[in-house]
């Protein structure tokens, strides 16, 4: 029995689409997952991403979302993250562009090993003391390093 050429052309195509849409899908659902599953269920959850230019931000950023192509200077916004004495935080941590590091001093927490481009580093601590504390980048990153802050409000 002969199979034509045009059901063996129509078979290798769906294959090939199935991987390059499948992978990427599966590898991006097992990193959140497997993430997910190692945070306690009470807990304070941010998520932090390193970029060179703009310092510290908010929410999980890719590098394309920031590009500003030189058009427009936005002044440095640094991060407030606020929370309640005794609550569990836990700190997702992501770069969108070079290896950054992470210190919060006053609660213990330094990421020196890097956070890697594409990769999460999660962070956890309690929040056993009330007051403003600064986080920042313990990494030099680049010209704007100085401005990889941010802010920890614990209250009462």
């Amino acid at each position: 029995m002969k199979i034509s050429h045009k059901k063996v052309d129509i078979f290798l195509v769906i294959l090939i689409s199935s991987i390059v849409i499948g992978l990427p899908i599966g590898i991006y659902s097992y990193e959140h997952q497997s993430v997910r599953e190692d945070l306690p269920e009470d807990a304070r959850i941010f998520t932090l991403t390193g970029h060179t230019e703009k310092g510290w931000l908010l929410g999980e950023i890719q590098a394309h979302d920031v590009l500003s192509l030189g058009l427009s200077e936005t002044p440095f916004k640094k991060p407030t993250l606020t929370v309640s004495k005794g609550d569990r935080v836990v700190l997702r941590l992501k770069s969108s562009d070079v290896v950054h590091g992470f210190s919060l001093k006053d609660f213990g927490v330094f990421i020196n090993d890097g956070i890697q481009p594409g990769k999460t580093v999660l962070v956890s601590f309690t929040a056993d003391k009330t007051g403003t504390f600064t986080f920042s980048c313990n990494a030099i990153c680049g010209d704007n390093h100085k401005n990889m802050q941010g802010t920890l409000v614990v209250e009462v």
